[in-house]
């Protein structure tokens, strides 16, 4: 027996003696020969085979010589056994393995100077070690009519030797069930189950798999030969996943994008925001050298022209200085960046652009890392989502939850949209946003009456009037009764109107069963965002508990002063009208961006130009609380600095002390001291905070629920043209529920006008079954909605 650690569970494992090419090793009862020589670092050629898919032995590459077999044996599909001998290198099984490539290559095409994968393709390298010169048959090659699946994925299905990887990744690990085989022996090809494209958010991925050229990165396409890219280690930008990957460069330029193994985070996937975004890097507005706006003309100028110009804005500005910053930013850069606006006798700071709710900073953790770990999710046996899309809002945890439903955990959800999982939900409550603190103050009830806790006065409060229904009480049953459950509190919770009321009723439910509680937080950097201070005085991750405006508190502000960091004020925010209404009137506005919308444009004096992540350095802290550093990957563009290196001419300008780092070393050996002194200062008793409650009244019984589209969370994704057509980009239209259309005097495919305060829009209506009564589905974070209001909060919807 020898022992095994996987996901933190020690378990015995029952070992057998075996013998490969007359090497003696041990290997797992019950494991394949191909994972024992795999783990022993011999070398067996295959192609269908991979450690994280479903054995389907199709390719038969991996052929080899085990002792009183009366043929070779597939390694892949052949369990070890006590006392069995292994030949690899033997005559029968190099011969196997010389005739399947033989057969392999009867239909493959001669294209290898043209194809994509030439270079780094695992047919063309295993051709050089088992092919012949020449070819024996001399029938025409067969050829496969190419399918059109979508932006991202180019097919050239000719070329396919059906090893059937994608379709296994997309079945088993995206759980999209989007591609299979159809036909028989030479007439079996593989294609899309019915003539569409391939709508997973994972599906970049089977450009990896592919052991040919069959599947290719539409985007990258023709851009470059594999021994010309140069590849750089770094991390997503969009989640807090902080999904490890490699960028391919050519002369600075960065042309493609991969993952990269890390199994604490990603495993081996990428989410296919990560891997196309890279394209929206060199979109037309970006920022290339400092501007500024002189007779209301914008102007290029120096560097030093434009950090005068930004330091006179910001030296007198004292407490009337406002900072907002992007919740995907370096932790280096948040450190700075407090630590500048604090010199200057500010303390108004935040990154939480996408909330409305603050109520409970007093009392909010320092920083919002999970309780029960990425890696660890898969094992939980109970999971409850609330206002949480996880295939959306963080792909790679929607894959985790899905590993833990495929080894029976019960998943219940309560949410404001009928959202398309790629697992199945046992209790589904669909409500509008307005009836969502009802819903969870009735699970908590359930756990109360079970457990005998009485609900915590301020709580109690919230549940009045509240009955717990069957299926709530189900709710609570499965986490209490879970070895290991868990509680998702999504984006959309997070932006709620009752954020602090639902986060205070999910901590306690979890408390009381048992149960983990993981906040999904906008971004993909909150966690160093509050580990850096990057808040307003009196949160938890503040020294003092001195007054400081929040986000919310900053934008009902006029006449003060701006520094917006890395965001556009008309996409990125909760409520784009109020951002452009406090911006139009502020005194002085600098910005520090890599992309320079026409909004940004409009309320901006000085622009400075900012590096994005994949060519800047510094790090980030992801969801599990742990750190990761980035080097560049590209060339910054034009005159784009880093934003430690800008932040510290910025501190040098106003002659603010401690702003001479000559080194990123520097910045983050400060950074870490005062990051763990204020975790030791922060086991003060929390203040007790009054729970935001009130019952907003709904314009025409309707309410908002405006999540942010998967590829429009930042300025890059929604710069990526690929990601922009597909089916997840859609945004120009207002779904409603069939009763609430009728009600309105609206059907399918008509037009509506939605009003909210003083702007309004025009758009499609959508009716569908997937949104609740009282609630109206408008995206955010789109062209056709960047005018109105809250994402969540009451709206008028009538006949255009």
């Amino acid at each position: 027996m020898n022992a095994e650690v996987k996901d933190g569970t020690v378990t015995d494992v029952e070992m057998v003696n075996i013998e490969v090419d007359g090497v003696a090793m041990q290997a797992p009862k019950g494991s394949m020969i191909i994972q024992a020589t795999d783990k022993a670092g011999i070398d067996i050629p295959r192609f269908c085979y991979h450690r994280k898919l479903s054995i389907a032995a199709n390719c038969r590459m991996c052929l080899v010589d085990v002792e009183k077999a009366p043929k070779p044996m597939p390694a892949c599909a052949t369990p070890v056994m006590e006392g069995m001998k292994v030949f690899t290198g033997s005559r029968r099984a190099i011969d196997a393995q010389h005739g399947v490539m033989e057969f392999l290559l009867i239909n493959h095409p001669l294209d290898c100077p043209i194809c994509d994968q030439g270079g780094e393709c695992e047919l063309q390298d295993l051709a050089m070690g088992y092919g012949r010169s020449v070819s024996r048959f001399t029938e025409r090659k067969r050829v496969v009519k190419d399918k059109n699946v979508g932006a991202l994925v180019q097919t050239e299905m000719t070329r396919c030797i059906h090893c059937t990887r994608c379709v296994r990744f997309l079945e088993e690990i995206a759980g999209t069930t989007e591609m299979g085989g159809c036909g028989r022996g030479d007439r079996l090809e593989i294609g899309t189950c019915v003539e569409n494209s391939i709508d997973s958010e994972l599906s970049g991925n089977i450009i990896d798999l592919c052991p040919v050229g069959a599947l290719t990165d539409k985007p990258f396409r023709f851009s470059a030969r594999a021994w010309e890219l140069m590849a750089r280690s770094s991390i997503s930008p969009h989640d807090g996943v902080g999904s490890a990957l490699y960028h391919h460069a050519r002369n600075g330029r960065i042309l493609r994008t991969v993952s990269r193994d890390n199994e604490a985070r990603n495993e081996t996937w990428l989410a296919d925001r990560d891997r196309y975004s890279r394209d929206g890097l060199y979109a037309a507005d970006r920022v290339a050298q400092p501007m500024i706006k002189v007779n209301g003309q914008w102007q290029d100028a120096s560097w030093d022209e434009a950090v005068t110009k930004a330091a006179d804005a910001l030296r007198d500005a004292g407490d009337e200085l406002q900072t907002l910053m992007s919740p995907s930013a370096a932790t280096e850069e948040y450190y700075l960046a407090q630590k500048l606006v604090r010199g200057l006798g500010s303390e108004h700071i935040d990154h939480r652009l996408r909330e409305q709710d603050f109520s409970d900073d007093a009392s909010r953790p320092a920083a919002p890392v999970f309780e029960m770990s990425i890696a660890r999710m898969e094992q939980a046996d109970a999971v409850l989502l609330l206002g949480c899309n996880p295939r959306h809002e963080a792909p790679l945890l929607g894959h985790r939850v899905r590993k833990a439903w495929q080894k029976g955990a019960v998943i219940d959800a309560i949410n404001p949209l009928d959202w398309e999982f790629i697992f199945d939900i046992r209790e589904n409550r669909v409500v509008a946003p307005q009836h969502m603190l009802a819903e969870l103050a009735g699970v908590a009830l359930a756990v109360a009456d079970s457990s005998g806790k009485a609900l915590p006065e301020q709580l109690a409060r919230l549940a009045e009037g509240v009955k717990s229904s069957p299926q709530q009480q189900s709710m609570a049953q499965a986490l209490a009764g879970a070895q290991q459950g868990l509680l998702l509190l999504g984006q959309f919770a997070m932006s709620h109107p009752q954020a602090s009321a639902l986060r205070a009723l999910a901590a306690w439910v979890s408390e009381n069963t048992g149960s983990s509680l993981n906040l999904v937080s906008h971004g993909a950097n909150s966690v160093g965002a509050w580990q850096a201070a990057a808040v307003p005085r009196g949160s938890a991750a503040s020294a003092t508990r001195q007054a400081g405006r929040n986000a919310r508190e900053m934008l009902a502000q006029t006449g003060k002063t701006w520094l917006l960091w890395g965001f556009e004020p008309d996409f990125d925010v909760d409520s784009p009208a109020a951002a452009m209404a406090a911006l139009r009137s502020a005194g002085q506005v600098v910005a520090v961006a890599s992309f320079a919308s026409d909004s940004l444009k409009e309320v901006a004096d000085v622009i400075l130009p900012l590096a994005p992540l994949a060519e800047s350095e510094g790090s980030m802290v992801n969801f599990d609380g742990q750190m990761a550093v980035f080097s560049p990957a590209g060339k910054p563009v034009g005159e784009a600095r880093p934003g430690w290196k800008l932040l510290r001419r910025l501190g040098a300008a106003l002659e603010l002390e401690g702003f001479d780092f000559v080194s990123l070393a520097g910045v983050q050996q400060e950074m870490l001291a005062a990051i763990e002194a204020r975790a030791v200062t922060s086991g003060e008793q929390p203040v007790a905070a009054e729970l935001a409650t009130d019952k907003t009244e709904t314009g025409n019984g309707l309410y908002r629920v405006g999540e942010v589209p998967m590829y429009s969370v930042d300025a890059l994704c929604r710069r990526a043209d690929a990601l922009q057509r597909t089916v997840h980009a859609q945004s120009a239209f207002v779904g409603l529920n069939p009763a609430d259309a009728s009600r309105l005097g609206l059907s399918d495919g008509g037009r509506a006008r939605v009003r909210q305060g003083e702007a309004h829009a025009e758009l499609d209506v959508r009716v569908t079954e997937q949104v609740p009564a009282g609630a109206a589905w408008l995206r955010s974070a789109s062209c056709s909605t960047r005018e109105l209001g809250e994402a969540i909060g009451p709206l008028k919807v009538e006949v255009a």
